[in-house]
């Protein structure tokens, strides 16, 4: 995540504070997942997998597929909810593939929010059934993306479904129930 995501995902006004916030979450220890406020909760882990990724991110598809389920399913879960809320459907299928969406559903439904992995799987099956490439390579494929009126409704039902206070107060409890998982020793 760069500094100038933090505009749409984050309460904070400071681009730079964000960032260390990030910076210091990438060592999050085990111990401390207690303490971490609900509202800090997924944007503490989800830091801290980030920090294993190399300064390029080139390694990220390798970190991503050897995470522990329960951290892949909250991992997946932000990741894919960040690109729908910013760009919608069309967005999040044009910039990650069908199995990082499939594993939010997942992780939605792990942590307990049902509604909302019931929305991104009728997304997936209007991709499946459409035939077309779950990623974008150009602007032709985004814009055949984004033509897909069923992603416009399915993106404003997202919005009206997903509550991030409840999100974060679902994903603390997954978390400390799978701390095992998440953290440093």
């Amino acid at each position: 995540m760069s500094k100038f995501d933090f505009l749409n995902f984050s309460e904070q006004q400071d681009a730079e504070a964000f960032m260390q916030k990030q910076k210091e979450h990438a060592f999050l220890k085990r111990e401390s997942l207690d303490s971490v406020p609900e509202t800090e909760i997924v944007h503490a882990v989800t830091s801290w997998i980030e920090g294993k990724f190399d300064e390029d991110w080139r390694n990220m598809c390798e970190v991503i597929n050897s995470l522990p389920t329960p951290c892949l399913n909250i991992y997946c879960a932000d990741y894919v909810t960040k690109e729908v809320l910013n760009g919608g459907f069309a967005q999040a299928f044009f910039n990650t593939s069908r199995d990082y969406i499939g594993a939010a559903a997942e992780g939605f439904r792990a942590v307990g929010f049902p509604e909302i992995a019931d929305i991104i799987e009728k997304a997936l099956k209007i991709n499946f059934d459409s035939g077309k490439s779950s990623s974008g390579h150009g602007i032709e494929d985004f814009l055949a993306l984004s033509e897909n009126s069923e992603y416009s409704a399915l993106d404003e039902e997202f919005s009206e479904a997903f509550d991030e206070n409840a999100f974060g107060t679902l994903a603390k409890q997954y978390i400390l129930k799978y701390k095992k998982y998440f953290g440093e020793e």
